[in-house]
């Protein structure tokens, strides 16, 4: 039976039919730390996902290339911005976005797509950008599948750049299409795209491989950074896990001002000193155990005075946190298709700095679980249960924590949803002043 490894960098509790096994492949999960040509050995098809840590896999792009170098397949759905893919090129975003633009246009007979309509690629419950935003430049020789209305290829298959066979998508993970559209032609994507790779698989396994006609030279890409880390040791600085959408919501100008202090790279930080930045900020859909593997420094930061700013997408938050208590909740995506409808956010601290920058609206997309703030901390959103979203707690430890069930990073990342880029531009400089202020505060008061 062929096998699916399935890249994954942190826990969700809602995983995809595909992931699930539900579907009936043959799929295991394996660490992105873990991929090693040993333990690629069982596999057939590599599956890598948006939240890949691509600084990683440019590092280990020979283990990708042996990988297809022996006749197997490689499925990536996401926005490309390192070189670890043979014949790939970076993803261009859709310039300027709109629903016209996103619209999909045209589509291959294929069996991926086979029986799936058009308007149902092109929106999703009534709204466009779910499917792409954007392309990668395609490969001499490449099978275009879909293109968007400005003629952007934005789903392709690579039979030629090496012996394997590659399946780029720009934007989104098709193997996780279906969930929340069961009722739409678009949910049948994800089987028709394992099963598809199956085939695949299993006729490259006959032929042992192919030659390849236009062979992708690993010489010719960019030399690997010897470190992604620009950390100054002082001001505000940002973990980065190495995801494109981490990397475009924290290099952003209008963000990345902000962050005097840098960008501190996952795997780096469990060796690096927090204590002489006045706060690092979290994002969402990290992977756990370096964050974990770095929680003594954490803790350090915030026994100084310093100031942790943590999210969740859907992962929990993380337990090494002091008082974080963090409970899971479904999350609701389609809330504002109901004429009149709210999240009904609130909160009870209207004269926090928080609400200088920010409104309460600008909080409301969705949310990825409850947290419970521990007694004398600021509770900044919540539900119309009470529940609380938001919360700054400064009577845990000497320092200040920053708890949020949302995932901004993720979504402006990912060239979607304005009302986190509408977030962003309000946490952004408040975070900055307010660590800063934080800081001084309780540094003078030591």
């Amino acid at each position: 039976m062929i096998k699916f490894a399935l890249v994954t960098m942190y826990p969700s509790g809602e995983s995809s039919p595909f992931a699930s096994g539900a579907l009936g492949f043959d799929v295991s999960p394996i660490d992105c730390y873990e991929l090693s040509d040993s333990a690629l050995v069982p596999f057939s098809v590599l599956v890598m996902s948006s939240t890949v840590d691509q600084e990683h896999l440019s590092r280990i792009r020979d283990v990708v290339r042996r990988f297809l170098d022996a006749g197997k397949v490689v499925i990536f759905g996401g926005h490309l911005h390192r070189d670890w893919l043979p014949g790939a090129g970076h993803f261009k975003p859709v310039a300027p976005p709109s629903r016209t633009a996103y619209q999909v246009a045209e589509v291959a007979a294929h069996p991926v797509f086979e029986g799936v309509e058009l308007g149902d690629m092109s929106t999703r419950r009534g709204v466009s950008g779910f499917f792409a935003r954007g392309h990668h430049p395609v490969p001499e020789g490449a099978e275009v599948l879909v293109r968007l209305a400005g003629g952007e290829p934005t789903t392709y298959i690579d039979r030629m750049s090496t012996p394997g066979t590659i399946l780029v998508h720009a934007t989104g993970d098709l193997f996780a299409y279906s969930v929340g559209i069961e009722d739409s032609t678009a949910s049948k994507i994800p089987e028709q795209l394992a099963a598809w790779a199956v085939g695949e698989a299993e006729a490259l396994q006959s032929e042992s491989g192919r030659s390849s006609s236009s062979p992708a030279r690993i010489d010719e890409w960019a030399p690997i950074l010897s470190t992604p880390s620009t950390g100054t040791g002082s001001g505000v600085a940002a973990v980065y896990g190495g995801s494109a959408h981490h990397y475009r919501a924290l290099t952003t100008e209008k963000y990345a001002t902000h962050l005097g202090g840098g960008l501190l790279y996952l795997p780096e930080l469990p060796a690096t000193d927090l204590t002489g930045y006045e706060a690092v900020i979290i994002p969402e859909r990290i992977h756990r155990g370096l964050l974990t593997a770095a929680a003594p420094r954490i803790l350090e930061l915030l026994e100084a005075g310093g100031t942790v700013v943590s999210f969740s997408g859907g992962e929990p938050l993380p337990e090494f946190l002091p008082g974080v208590r963090w409970e899971h909740r479904p999350t609701n995506y389609w809330w504002w298709l109901e004429p009149g409808s709210s999240l009904g956010l609130s909160t009870p601290n209207p004269t926090h700095s928080f609400f200088e920058h920010l409104g309460v609206g600008d909080c409301s997309w969705h949310y990825h679980g409850v947290v419970q703030p521990p007694e004398g901390s600021q509770t900044l959103i919540t539900l119309p249960t009470g529940e609380a979203l938001v919360y700054v707690d400064k009577v845990s430890t000497p320092g200040t924590l920053v708890i949020a069930t949302l995932d901004p990073m993720s979504h402006y990342g990912a060239y979607f949803m304005p009302a986190t880029e509408r977030f962003l531009d309000g946490f952004m400089p408040w975070i900055a002043r307010f660590a800063t202020d934080n800081s001084h505060t309780v540094r003078t008061n030591a």
